[in-house]
């Protein structure tokens, strides 16, 4: 009877164990809840201010061009009116005592024969007159090619359409800046793209091109201090190369090459963190091609010849763009 009595409490102990057992393992099934220290999403808002950003220098980098273009203008309706001059005066000579309606004929005949004789046709745009475009056009988001345009009769035209663009910059702004607040990004960061943003927005309201252009891609910068604390695909130093990248070229615009190196020097930093992500993924065929267009970007700067270094800049765009749509994936 004992011995009966110690095999129910034997059964009994093994019973609950296995009740137990199998109460752990359900509650392990149900998904852990979320950290409420899990980063959240990166907002969109962040890729709108940088394309935004890459649209307003596009913009500005023309403004060379199409000043050049509004002068050979006004050269060509200056030519009009004195050649105008000189055939109503030919023709007003050779009509005295015809009819009124004669006279009108011949005025309407002189001007035809002035638009056919003097017509003002944009240069198509050369490397020469550009200095960031082949940059930013490999990483623009539509790609689209920069062809002759029309031309405006004033630069103001041109520049307006980039403080409008700048006003909404502001507005974007106003969006992201309590989301990287809250996200506890750097205080410096924030208010290092603040006082950059005011200092775009009064070199541009100033018609200032080369300071427009320096406070633009100073405003790239920070994004990736800004969003760090956020989840992101594209890797921190995509973003800090194609700053440096872009700022070699406006240094070597000023012909200040000491700065260009140095920039240089940090984009090679920022490259080889990357290339040491590309390795652990794999792709290396990406990761060699990086690697040989930062090394002709080298040569190209010892050369010290812009146009050079603004084809091997665009070539090396190109590649680092390639692998942010690869690892985006």
């Amino acid at each position: 009877m004992k011995k009966i009595k110690i095999l129910l409490i034997y059964a009994l102990i093994i019973l609950l164990s296995v009740m137990l057992m199998s109460s752990c393992a359900k509650k392990q099934e149900k998904p852990a809840p979320k950290s409420e220290n899990e980063p959240k999403q990166m907002p969109p808002v962040v890729d709108e201010i940088e394309g935004e950003i890459i649209s307003i220098m596009s913009e500005i980098d023309m403004v060379s061009y199409y000043r050049r273009q509004i002068d050979m203008q006004k050269e060509k309706e200056k030519e009009k009116k004195d050649l105008a001059i000189k055939l109503g005066t030919g023709a007003q000579e050779s009509s005295q005592g015809k009819e009124e309606e004669g006279k009108e004929k011949e005025k309407e005949a002189s001007t035809s024969q002035v638009d056919s004789l003097i017509k003002f046709e944009p240069d198509p745009i050369t490397i020469n007159d550009i200095l960031l475009s082949e940059v930013l056009k490999a990483e623009a988001t539509d790609k689209k090619e920069n062809g002759s345009k029309e031309i405006p009769t004033d630069i103001v035209f041109i520049w307006h359409g980039i403080n409008t663009k700048v006003t909404g910059l502001h507005k974007k702004w106003n969006m992201l800046e309590s989301h990287v607040t809250k996200s506890g990004a750097s205080p410096e960061a924030i208010k290092g793209f603040e006082n950059t943003l005011n200092n775009l927005t009064i070199s541009a309201s100033q018609y200032n091109y080369l300071d427009s252009l320096f406070y633009a891609n100073k405003l790239t910068s920070y994004i990736p201090d800004l969003i760090n604390n956020f989840k992101k695909k594209v890797p921190s130093p995509i973003y800090f190369m194609k700053y440096h990248l872009r700022q070699i070229i406006l240094d070597c615009r000023i012909k200040d090459y000491e700065k260009a190196g140095k920039n240089y020097s940090k984009l090679v930093i920022y490259k080889d963190a990357l290339v040491s992500q590309l390795v652990e993924k794999k792709l290396t065929e990406l990761a060699n091609k990086l690697n040989t267009s930062v090394k002709d970007l080298e040569a190209a700067l010892k050369l010290q010849d812009l146009n050079i270094i603004k084809i091997k800049a665009s070539v090396l765009m190109s590649n680092i763009e390639a692998i942010k749509e690869e690892v985006a994936k």
